[in-house]
Order: C-alpha cells, then structure tokens, then sequence
C-alpha cells in the first residue's frame, strides 16, 4: 500500500490550486471554534435527514424497533470513520476535501432484496464487505479515470443526485403515492423557512453562511405550534436510552445469496460515479483554475470509499456515502475548510452513543426536513450543469447526458415498472449513473480520430502547421486552451526543425476521450531533451543551449514528450490532456 500511495495515489501529483473569490474558508483554512462548531452544527442537521435511510433499510431486515435503532447508531460511526477518512491530508487515503458523510439511498434496493430472500444483518454485511472491496480493487485498476467517468457522467450523476435530493423532501411533505397531501400550515412552514434561508443566504454579513440554522431556527416554533412533531415524540423519546454502545452483528457470509450480492455489487457503478461527482464538484467550488478532474485526489476519496464501506460490513451498518447535501450547503456558503468537517464527526459520536439524542434528530418535523433537502438540491443540481459543461458538448456527450438524465428521471415519475421489473437497480440515481456510463464506454472506440499533414518545412510551414491544429481542434470540440497550447507547441517544433535544415515533416494527431496526442515524423537528428529549469539567457546562449530551451518552450504545456526511432526515421510524440 504505501509504495503504491506513492506513486499512483501520492499527493505530490495534486495539481496546484488557486483560492476563487467568494470562498470564506477554503480546505486548509482554520475557522474560529464558535463558527466552526456552528457550521458543524449545521452539517449535522442535513445530515440527520438521511437518518430515514437506515431507517428504511432497517425496517427490511427486520421488524424489531431495537433492532432499528442499533442499525442507526451503527451506520453513523460507519458514516463518522468515512468522513475522517476523506479529510485525511497524508498517506494514500482521502482526498484531503471537506466531505460529510450520510448513508447511501443507492443500496436501498440491494438491501430490500436481501430482506425479502430473507437474509438478515449479518448476512447484509458479509455482502457490503465483498461490495467494499471489489471497490477497493476497482480504485487500483482505474487508471484511465476520465475515460471511465468523464465531467459528463460525473455530472449526469450530481444532477440525479439533486433529483434524487427533492425526491425525497416531496416523500417527507406526503407528495409521494400513498402519501398525504400537506395541508396549508406545512406548505407555510416549507415556504418560510425556505425564505428565511434565501435571505439570509443573500445577506451577505456574517449570517450568510448559517442560512440553513436560521431558517430552521424561524421554521421549528411554527411547526410545533401547528402540531407537525410526530404524535409519538414524547413516548418514543422517553423510551430511548441516554447512551447505549451499539453492538454490532457479526458478518456472516456462510448466508449470502447469489442474486443480493448481484445487487451489491452492480450498485457500484453508482456509488463510483456518485464519488466522483461529489468529489469533482468540490474541487470545482475550491479552485478559481479548475477545468477538469484532477485524478489523484479523486482515486485517493475512491479507496477512503471502499475501506468505509468494508468497515461498515465488518459491523452490520449501512454503506456509508457523501451527504451529498451538506456538500451542497458548504459549496453554496462557501465553507469548505476541513476543520468544520472533522467538528461535525465529533458531535456524530455523542449522536451515535446516545439513542436518544438520535431520536431528536429524527424527529424534526417533516416541514423543515423537506425545506433542508429542496434548499440545497438546487445548488447540487447547477454544480452538475457545471461538471456537464465544463466540455464542449459534441454529439457523443450530449449523447451521454440526454440517455442518463432521461433514464433516472424515468425511473423517478414512474418507479412501480422499475420496482417490479429491476428490484436490485430500482432508483433514479442507479439507472441514470449506469445508462450514462455504459454509453461513454460503448461510444469511446467510435469517437477515436486521426488527422495527418504531410508538411514540407518553408517559410510558411509554421503558419501552414498552425492553421491545420486550429482546424482539428475546431472539428474535434478540444478546449480553446488545449487548442492554443497545441498550436504553440508544434509551431516552436516546426520552426526548429526548419531552422536544422529538415526538408518534410510528417503530422499525425490522434483524439482519444481525455487527451490529444501529436506525433511528428522526420528524417535527420533527434530533438535534445529539454532542461528541468530554463532561463530566458539560455536564447542567447550556444546552439544546443538555445534548442533545449525551443524544446522546453514547446513542450512545457504538454502532459507527455518523448522521442524515439523508428524504422531509421525520428518519432517524437506530444500529448495533451483535454
């Protein structure tokens, strides 16, 4: 493990990052104690709304309340071990980034065909342990990460994540099939705490970033005034104990059944893609200079995925996931520092431990749980749009986002046809993450491209050279910054391969998905190897001098540069990523 941090997940690899305006603490920023506890607070709020997952998840296991409460308190420390492990700023594991965690609604399905083969908690955990590390596995061979989940599979992923956000605040108002219709005081209590929310999100004074508090702080007095605490409350309070140390279930994998652990294992793609969509749009929110994922810290989240996810199986919890939500909060008020996270991880503990504390989470009325959830949805939803966008859209992407949007939403307004039919894949999210993804990989092969120039090096073969890149990147959608620093590169090699007296040099560019890739064929003496360090004294230095600095020049944008021979001619190749 550690040789392999590395190198394939070492951090020395992060690409620098530049602070965007509008950011009050960023990932390395140290808030005071009274705000970071308060924004901690916050997180811990959205947070609890996904409290309803294992509560679901448990109801399918088993009938027992005890049984349902431990699960609860089990799948938030699994939920507290994920969220240090993202934060982690050393070492092969985490990304380094401010992620809360949750529980996953993805394995909802998986879980409830285990319940109805009859399985139980043990059993469900032997199979979340294999789903773990299958994960785990995958982290150490997607090495191609952008081909495998581009901005636009990524993105495609955030947005159902929004959708699936509002699914469930519609399911907390009774909006839902078999629900029931609100009446005027909770539609009242929705709209004002949205309000409140709004305003104070657009105040910008010191309150900004408490936005969702001070809604749900105007919010809670109405709602109890209009009778929307559960009817139960103060019996259901009463019967939780004040502190209880979970005891979890023992794995037991002589019980897993084939078809469940079908279902674990094929939700992967959505929980891979569900990371690194939530892991895309942090960086995005974190760096002014972002135009594209930056693999290491994501591959790094990816494995701090899988081991909490095998640690939550090892104990019988829930398969722990990013509040996508309260990543939503932080990206809307910018506050991202990693301290706040590690706060919010200390209050979950108490939570954790005392079943009663819980139980005042859970109770919040449903008013104000659909308020938290629409709030931030919206901001999920534009963060995807961003990720979507961050490419030029060609036919082959718009291809990817129609089919995946179209497919989860689908499985949104009509649910029943994909229950009966798809049980283990039975949720917006799953269905639109694997259409999505399935079409990028099918459709790579079909968008791979060449284009050649045959150039003999005049006068004009730089111009002649630069207006060939221009009109391959135009045809080819390339980024007008991946089309400049080609254009540069091969005007700096051209130029000084005429100057070396070479009479015709042949250009072949190839597009694959994340890159674009120049090789250029000549006959004569190789290009020198560019310096490590250039000083602009070196133009006016010896001719060797002066040509290693041309070939840094040329190549200090590229991704990749390296020459070799072939068949007694000179080969050099370039690459860019897009």
């Amino acid at each position: 493990m550690i040789g392999i941090g590395q190198g394939y997940f070492a951090r020395r690899f992060d690409r620098p990052v530049s602070r965007p305006p509008g950011i009050v603490y960023g990932p390395d920023d140290i808030p005071p104690w009274s705000t970071g506890l308060g924004l901690a607070l916050q997180h811990v709020a959205i947070q609890s709304v996904y409290f309803v997952v294992p509560a679901v998840i448990a109801s399918s296991l088993s009938p027992d309340p005890a049984d349902a409460t431990r699960f609860l308190c089990l799948s938030i420390l699994a939920a507290v071990l994920y969220q240090i492990l993202m934060i982690l700023t050393r070492g092969p594991v985490g990304a380094g980034y401010a992620i809360p965690a949750a529980h996953s609604p993805t394995m909802i399905s998986a879980y409830a065909l285990a319940g109805a083969t009859g399985l139980g908690f043990g059993a469900a955990g032997a199979m979340l342990m294999l789903a773990g590390a299958m994960a785990v596995a995958l982290t150490f061979v997607m090495k191609r990460l952008r081909v495998l989940l581009p901005n636009e599979v990524a993105g495609v992923v955030v947005i159902l994540l929004g959708v699936a956000l509002v699914i469930v605040g519609t399911e907390r108002l009774g909006l839902q099939p078999g629900g029931h219709a609100p009446d005027t005081s909770a539609v009242g209590v929705l709209v004002l705490s949205l309000v409140v929310m709004v305003l104070a999100a657009l105040s910008r004074t010191r309150a900004a970033p408490f936005a969702v508090m001070l809604g749900i702080g105007v919010g809670l007095p109405l709602a109890l005034l209009a009778g929307h605490l559960d009817a139960n409350a103060g019996q259901l309070l009463a019967d939780s104990p004040w502190l209880a140390v979970p005891r979890p279930w023992a794995p037991r994998f002589d019980q897993a059944e084939p078809l469940p652990l079908l279902a674990f294992l094929l939700t992967l793609v959505a929980i891979k893609a569900n990371t690194v969509g939530t892991l895309a749009m942090v960086q995005r929110a974190s760096d002014a200079g972002w135009s594209r994922a930056d693999a290491p810290p994501i591959r790094r989240g990816l494995l701090a995925n899988g081991l909490a996810m095998m640690a939550a199986g090892a104990t019988g919890a829930a398969c722990p996931a990013q509040a996508t939500a309260a990543v939503g909060l932080s990206i809307a008020t910018g506050t991202l520092a990693r301290r706040i996270v590690l706060l919010g991880a200390l209050l979950l503990i108490p939570i954790a431990l005392s079943p009663k504390l819980a139980m005042l989470f859970v109770l919040v009325p449903e008013p104000l749980k659909a308020a938290m959830l629409f709030y931030v949805a919206g901001f999920i939803m534009a963060q995807g749009c961003q990720l979507v966008t961050a490419r030029l859209l060609d036919t082959r992407r718009m291809l990817i986002v129609a089919f995946g949007l179209s497919a989860g939403i689908a499985v949104a307004v009509a649910p029943q046809a994909f229950t009966s039919t798809l049980p283990a894949l039975a949720s917006p999210l799953t269905i639109g993450s694997l259409v999505a993804f399935v079409i990028n990989l099918v459709t790579v092969p079909l968008v791979a491209r060449r284009a050649t120039l045959a150039l003999p090096l005049q006068a004009d073969a730089s111009r002649e050279v630069t207006e060939w890149c221009a009109t391959v990147a135009a045809s080819w959608a390339l980024k007008a910054q991946t089309a400049r620093a080609a254009q540069q590169s091969l005007g700096e090699l051209v130029e000084l391969l005429a100057e070396r007296g070479v009479a015709t040099l042949s250009l072949t560019a190839r597009l694959a998905e994340d890159r674009v890739e120049f090789t250029l064929h000549w006959s004569g003496e190789p290009l020198p190897d560019p310096p490590d360090i250039a000083h602009p004294d070196d133009l006016m230095g010896p001719d060797d001098v002066r040509e290693r600095f041309s070939v840094w020049l040329a190549t200090r944008q590229a991704h990749l540069f390296r020459q070799r021979t072939v068949d007694q001619t000179r080969e050099a190749w370039v690459v860019f990523e897009d």
